[in-house]
């Protein structure tokens, strides 16, 4: 296992991963919303009054635009926005609308407003090359900017991933599969309700498969509610 990096050198690393592939494939994981999203999608129908998502990690807008496309105003932060994701990344669909930002999640979220979103939205974005100590921070800052009552909704790859102990040891639960690519880091359901035990309820949390041939991925879809 190799010893900790500074974050900063992480997220550069990760900025230019992503950036890279958005570059090759703009559409990378597909064009159409994810399977989470519309999974997602029970629990915000029975949000009425919900109306304003953030988005972390929001790639090149597919489930920003689902979202909006459905009547939310949303928001997204994206480390690896590329100018060509910005020149799609935003949107006003009716009543809808979404707009993404370039930037950390960090940063945005510290600067977000406290109570002033009704959900709080991410697609495998904690897989990223995060220690325990930076999830730890995310979901204090994600309890911030929730209303009391509002829904953090969060799929991540899941311990019971095929990829999991796979290539180089970085830290707990952390592998780099490639060695010319990042690392992942892979959440159990202990360590899911770890993070969320502060600040937030569970309401639903499940596993599923998606994805075949030589790229199936193992998903914890989870729905939390801020207390």
């Amino acid at each position: 296992m190799t010893s900790d990096f500074d974050p900063i050198a992480r997220r550069d690393a990760q900025r230019r991963f992503w950036r890279e592939r958005y570059r090759e494939d703009p559409s990378f994981f597909g064009e159409g919303e994810s399977p989470f999203a519309r999974w997602c999608m029970t629990f915000l129908r029975a949000e009425p009054a919900a109306r304003e998502v953030i988005e972390l990690g929001g790639g090149y807008g597919r489930d920003a635009r689902f979202f909006a496309e459905q009547g939310f105003r949303v928001r997204g932060v994206e480390l690896a926005l590329t100018e060509a994701v910005r020149g799609r990344s935003s949107r006003n669909d009716g009543a809808g609308s979404y707009e993404l930002f370039g930037g950390d999640a960090f940063e945005f979220l510290r600067r977000a407003t406290a109570g002033s979103a009704d959900v709080v939205y991410s697609n495998m974005f904690y897989n990223m090359d995060f220690r325990e100590r930076e999830h730890v921070t995310l979901f204090e800052l994600v309890g911030k900017v929730l209303r009391p009552g509002g829904l953090h909704l969060y799929s991540a790859r899941s311990s019971t991933d095929p990829w999991y102990g796979r290539g180089e040891a970085v830290a707990p639960d952390t592998y780099r599969p490639d060695p010319g690519g990042i690392a992942l880091h892979f959440f159990s359901a202990a360590y899911a309700e770890r993070l969320g035990a502060r600040a937030f309820s569970a309401v639903e949390r499940i596993e599923v498969s998606e994805g075949s041939g030589d790229f199936p991925v193992r998903l914890l879809y989870v729905a939390d509610r801020s207390r």
